[in-house]
Formats: structure tokens, sequence, C-alpha cells
């Protein structure tokens, strides 16, 4: 889904939960040495030629890594991809704490997007710790490193780059109802001056990470809560709420964990490192391998995302939402496959990465409460969960919007005060997968047949835009 590179491991913060926090560097001498501007460039340069997602700077702190490199991965990425010519950006993800007006201003010239990392005020952020904090310093040093971050949105809200925040959930900042308050308060101060965000659960590795994360019925608690908080006030949004809208509505799966993933070869985030290797999205470092970085992808002569068998399996498997068998980890016969399709493999039950997300019970409810908010709304209206639940439609929103046309079931008529109003109406349930396979253009048709059949057995006639299968090709 996105092309990161990640051109050193290093941080200058040390936070307990971080998937990457066991491989860091954090000296300058070993920033330096851990990466190579050539090996990048000449990957880019591969990577370019056989993906369409325009790369960014994601992993470790990219801020480390030396501004005119930065410069030069920045300026590559703009022209190749025609950024102003096409509309795009390209991003970085990063804690704030080391950003420049120099790095604001190169942030502008290439249409570059920034995600910062922080997790709440300075109150709720003793988990993200400064280096020195670490190394026995003062513990002052965290709650500055804190202000700067604040400081660099307060200056990108200023400037004309985009930004957003993404906010790791914790016990330290989301576990009692006091801290949720206070990190709600903090998220509205954010929201009102059009800085919206994402929250990302700290997905548990090891002890230390299972005593900081929040327990899945901690999590709902706090998705419904912040579900409560978004809906009082036009002017907040925030994620994975408002995502959850979105999918119901047929919209494109935008976030990875809705998405499959082949855990071994993580196509959600295609990664070049300083070498030029590929690896795959860091939290399936620890689901499929020692929680170091490990080749995947390109490096290794795989495709990423080369299988979808946990996806398969998890369709076939009993879980907490299949009538009359016990649960064992599956997602059979859940009303909410198709948006969700069992979570991102790294937070998988008991740290199996087959399993269904150690999160089901939190997204589930926070889809529930979504639906039945849209549909008290609009009774009528058209979602998603109206196919069948096994019917392929997450085949289709993985790769583009689908309009199942959600509001045509609704009647214009008059309301008791003699207002308009829109309100009523029915439709036919199994329409939601046909009007889906309806929008696919000839070619995509096509594509699906291929990814089904083998070419020998396809007869492709495109003046007559029909394609048929041997019916023992199978």
């Amino acid at each position: 889904m996105t092309i990161h590179v990640s051109a050193n491991s290093g941080c200058n913060l040390g936070c307990s939960y971080c998937y990457e926090e066991p491989d860091r560097q954090h000296s300058q001498a070993d920033i330096d040495a851990e990466y190579d501007i050539e090996e990048i460039m000449a990957r880019l340069r591969q990577f370019e030629a056989k993906y369409d997602e325009v790369p960014g700077m994601h992993g470790g702190e990219p801020l480390l890594v030396r501004d005119e490199h930065l410069e030069r991965i920045f300026s590559w990425i703009y022209e190749t991809y025609d950024l102003e010519e096409t509309g795009r950006h390209t991003h970085i993800q990063t804690n704030g704490t080391l950003l420049t007006e120099e790095h604001v201003e190169m942030f502008e010239r290439y249409r570059v997007s920034v995600g910062i990392s922080c997790d709440g005020p300075a109150d709720l952020n003793d988990n993200r710790l400064a280096r020195s904090e670490m190394d026995g310093e003062l513990r002052d040093v965290t709650e500055r490193m804190t202000e700067r971050t604040l400081d660099a949105i307060d200056t990108l809200k200023e400037s004309d780059v985009g930004v957003g925040v993404i906010v790791v959930l914790t016990k330290q900042n989301a576990g009692t109802d006091e801290r949720l308050d206070r990190l709600l308060e903090w998220m509205d101060d954010l929201t009102r001056h059009d800085v919206g965000g994402h929250y990302n659960p700290a997905i548990p590795y090891e002890d230390v990470q299972e005593d900081e994360s929040l327990s899945p019925e901690r999590l709902k608690e706090v998705y419904l809560r912040t579900w409560e908080w978004m809906k009082a006030e036009p002017y907040r949004h925030w994620g994975p709420m408002g995502d959850y809208q979105d999918n119901l509505l047929g919209n494109k799966l935008s976030n990875c964990v809705n998405n499959t993933c082949d855990v071994f070869n993580a196509g959600a985030a295609k990664i070049a490192t300083g070498d030029g290797a590929t690896t795959g999205c860091g939290k399936t470092w620890a689901a499929a391998g020692d929680g170091n970085a490990f080749l995947q992808g390109d490096s290794t002569g795989n495709e990423y995302n080369d299988t979808e068998e946990r996806y398969e399996m998890l369709k076939q498997v009993p879980g907490p939402h299949t009538d009359d068998e016990d649960d064992h980890g599956g997602c059979k016969g859940c009303r909410y496959w198709n948006v969700c399709q069992g979570g991102c493999p790294s937070a998988g039950i008991e740290y199996d990465y087959r399993n269904r997300t150690r999160w089901c019970a939190a997204k589930y409810a926070l889809y529930e409460r979504i639906e039945d908010d849209m549909r008290s709304m609009f009774p009528g209206l058209r979602l998603v969960t109206d196919a069948p639940w096994d019917a392929p439609l997450a085949e289709e929103t993985s790769r583009r919007n689908v309009d199942i046309k959600p509001f045509a079931g609704l009647h214009f008529g008059q309301s008791s005060n003699g207002k308009p109003t829109v309100r009523g109406g029915a439709h036919d349930e199994s329409d939601v997968w046909s009007l889906a396979h309806d929008s696919l253009s000839f070619d995509e048709v096509v594509e699906q047949y291929r990814d089904r059949y083998d070419e020998e057995h396809l007869t492709i006639d495109r003046s007559r835009q029909s394609v048929h299968a041997d019916s023992d090709s199978q």
C-alpha cells in the first residue's frame, strides 16, 4: 500500500513500546554508518519501475538522516512522480523533536506531508523516553522533548505543510478514564485547528510491552468513548473511527490493518533499508521473526503479499460470531469480515499471526456502534454489511472505492412538521455485491479472471466485452 525509505533504525527517543526499539542505534556516527545514499537511490529507482505508490520516509527517526540526503530523496520523488502536476504528496513520519525551519521549507518545496508521532500532552508521555533519560540523566528531558514535538505541530500548522498525528494507545495515556479525558482534551485542541490523527494500539511483543498495552476490553471502551467524542463536534475527526464509516459505505480500505498482508512479505509497507535491501512492515519482525528486521519482498526474490493463506483460513475457522461452533481464533461468519479481514497478523491472538487480531472485540464493537448510528439516522441505508458476510467485497475495496449506492434506497418525503426529509426505504440485500461487481471496468473483470485461472483456460473477447473460463479449469 505504500513505500517507505527506512534509511536508519536509530532514534533520539526510546519509546518502550516501539517495535523497532531492540534494534536501535542513536549516535550520529552510527546513523551515518547505517545507510548509503547511493544504494537507497538505486532501490528507489527499482521500486519506481515496479510499483505505483509514491515513496516516503518512515522508520527510525528520519530527521537523523543528513539534510542534504533528505533533500536528495525528496527532490527525486517530487520530480520522478510529478507531484506538482498530479496533486499527490510524499510523506515523512517523525517524532518532530528535530524539526527545523529548514525542514519545513523543504517539505513545502517538495509536497511532503508530515506525520507526527506523539501520544498526547507531556503528562501522558512517560513511555516516550528521551535517550539521555534512559542513560540516567535528568527525568525532565522527556518532558522537554514532548514540548519540542508540540512546538513542531504548531509550526507545521502555520505552514503550508499537511500534518497529522499518530497516537500510540497505552495504559499511560488511555489506561484510565481520567487519562483518556486528558487525551481527548488534547485531541480536541488539535482538531479545532484542522489537525487530525489516528490511534495505533501498542502491540505487545514481550513482557514489558504486555504490561504497557491496553487490554482488548479497555481498547473497546476507548474506541467507543472516542466515537461519542467525535460525534459531539463537527470539526472532530480521528481514526480509525472515520475510517470505519468509510469502510461500511464501500470506500477503499485505506488502513492496512483491514487489508490482507503476507506476514513474510508484507506489502502494506514496502521498505528500502539503508543498504538498499528490502523488508516489510516492522510489525512483522516480531510476528514472524525474532524482532529484528529480516529481508522481505524484492531482496528475497519474492513478491510482496505473495500469499493470502491466512485469510483463506480465517474465513473457515470458527470465531466468536460463528453459529453453534466453539471459537478457535478465526472469523467464520463475522458480519464485519469485509471491513476487517481478521486484522493485522502482527497482533494475532496468543502472538500467533495465523489467528485473528487480539483487538477483535474492540473493532467489532466500534463497527457495530457506528453501523447502528448510521442506520438510525438513515433507515434504508445500504452498507457493505448488507451483502453476505463472505461475499468477496474486500477484494474490490482493497483496491478502489466501490459505489454500492448507499443512499439509493432512501425515500424523499415530508416530515410530520411539513419539512422535507429523507427517511425510510428498503433495498435488496443481495444487490450490494452485484453493484460492486457491476461497477468494474472490463479490464478489471479480466484481471479478476486472470487471478483465478491460468491464461490457457480463458477466452477473452474485447469486441463483445466478454470473458469466459473453461469449465474444467479448476
